[in-house]
């Protein structure tokens, strides 16, 4: 049995193998830890699925391999492992796909573009007129024999003819182009992959342009940026250039939650229970999406996609060592005192390292609360696919004009901003405008005590 390299969420690419638990010739039992892998997000002990013989190890401690390839096999009892199973050229899951999709594609409607035409005498007539998804760029179905080789320390890399000339014309360096694919997994390149690479070539270049002088005598002291980190600028120095956001905001007055809050402390008086203000805004923003459900979508090029779910995204921080976003699933499934218990839970193992390797992923809405800190407003940053991101501010005690049938007068409120950074290419703002009065709303407004 080939053991894989697991996925810890939806944007890990790879996961660097940090210890082994056993060694080449051991036997396994199911449920046994067999190693720790380190990911761009957590780390984390996986264990065992099968019973047998630890036969072959094929990342060692402190190797990187990408998602879904084989680091080890485990042989069942009288069982040989299979060499043909070990495959050194496996391409990426997500490159094998892009090429299946557009080799596809273009077989379907080369099909239906040049069907052949029969006359009454017999004679066939062929439509000569370009379909309309062809371009002069497209590129032919090539065979895989019809791959032009290139050779590079032992790297064996095929290209299309396309996608050689392409390389050529933008004086690509075919060696490092060469490393590039052999850390993918890839040794076949088309087109679509060649200008894939290029274009990360330029966003990395642009990068680099940057250089910062920095006076050593007035910045002695160096922290080096953990693994986290690091992989939280990378996500953050993406979406910011890519996705074209805005920002609203609306002040919320949470006076009138204070006492749902005391209710539900008696109610369950018998065990410690914390209701936090984060509860509450949380369920609002689920009530809200089911009137503008276009905030719970991924967008792409020419449509965007709904959620079927509300699958909150929620912030940790990790005593300032990084930031993590588990997700806690079908939050609009979950009445308030439901949703605080499990949003309570999962904050709770997100700080001691205790998440499931699901809850890593699938998030179709994200909410950053940094009312603890005292902050007024904050504006945060989208996360790719998600088109929307919530800020939860500190909540403040304010004089505020209180309207009632006596005439206006001021009162003592306690007043909390909420924001929201949006992708404009999803919806306007007037959409963002409308959901963010919704959802303030119905803090406000909202019966909670059906909610107990």
């Amino acid at each position: 049995m080939n053991i894989l390299m697991p996925q810890l969420g939806e944007t890990v690419a790879e996961g660097t193998v940090s210890k082994w638990h056993k060694n080449i010739g051991d036997d396994i039992k199911s449920g046994e830890i067999l190693f720790e892998i380190e990911t761009d997000k957590t780390s984390m002990e996986i264990p065992a699925t099968t019973d047998g013989k630890l036969t072959k190890i094929l990342v060692n401690e402190g190797e990187t391999s990408s998602v879904g390839s084989i680091v080890a096999v485990i042989s069942g009892e009288g069982e040989q492992p299979q060499e043909d199973d070990i495959k050194e050229d496996r391409i990426s899951e997500n490159i094998n796909n892009s090429v299946e999709s557009s080799q596809s594609d273009l077989h379907i409607k080369k099909e239906e573009s040049f069907t052949s035409k029969k006359t009454s005498n017999l004679e066939i007539v062929i439509d000569t007129d370009a379909p309309e998804w062809f371009s002069f760029l497209h590129e032919v179905q090539t065979p895989d024999d019809n791959y032009e080789a290139f050779s590079s320390k032992n790297i064996d890399i095929k290209f299309t003819p396309l996608a050689k000339r392409l390389a050529n014309n933008e004086r690509v360096d075919l060696i490092k182009l060469a490393d590039y694919f052999k850390k993918n997994n890839a040794r076949k390149v088309n087109r679509k992959l060649l200008e894939d690479y290029i274009s990360s070539l330029s966003v990395t270049k642009a990068r680099s342009n940057i250089s910062i002088k920095i006076d050593h005598d007035l910045y002695p002291e160096t922290v080096a940026l953990n693994r986290i980190r690091r992989t939280t600028g990378q996500r953050l120095s993406e979406s910011w250039p890519q996705v074209p956001q805005a920002f609203q905001a609306v002040e919320v007055n949470f006076s009138n939650l204070d006492k749902t809050r005391n209710e539900l402390k008696q109610k369950y008086s018998d065990r410690e229970l914390k209701v936090s203000y984060l509860s509450f805004v949380a369920r609002a923003i689920s009530l809200a999406i089911k009137e503008y459900p276009l905030v719970n979508s991924c967008f792409s090029e020419k449509e965007l996609h709904i959620a079927s779910a509300v699958n909150l995204a929620i912030a940790v921080d990790l005593n300032y060592n990084g930031l993590i976003v588990p997700v806690l699933k079908n939050a609009d499934k979950m009445k308030l005192v439901d949703l605080n218990k499990n949003l309570n839970d999962l904050v709770q193992r997100a700080q001691n390292n205790q998440l499931k390797q699901e809850e890593y992923f699938g998030g179709t809405y994200t909410l950053s609360n940094n009312g603890s800190m005292g902050t007024y407003m904050t504006a945060p940053i989208v996360n790719p696919p998600q088109v929307a991101i919530m800020s939860f501010d500190g909540i403040q005690k304010r004089p505020v004009i209180v309207e009632d049938d006596a005439g206006d007068t001021i009162g003592i409120r306690k007043i909390g901003v909420l924001g929201q950074s949006f992708d404009h290419r999803a919806f306007d703002g007037a959409y963002a405008a409308s959901f963010l009065k919704e959802v303030k709303n119905i803090i406000e407004e909202f019966n909670w005590n059906s909610e107990i």
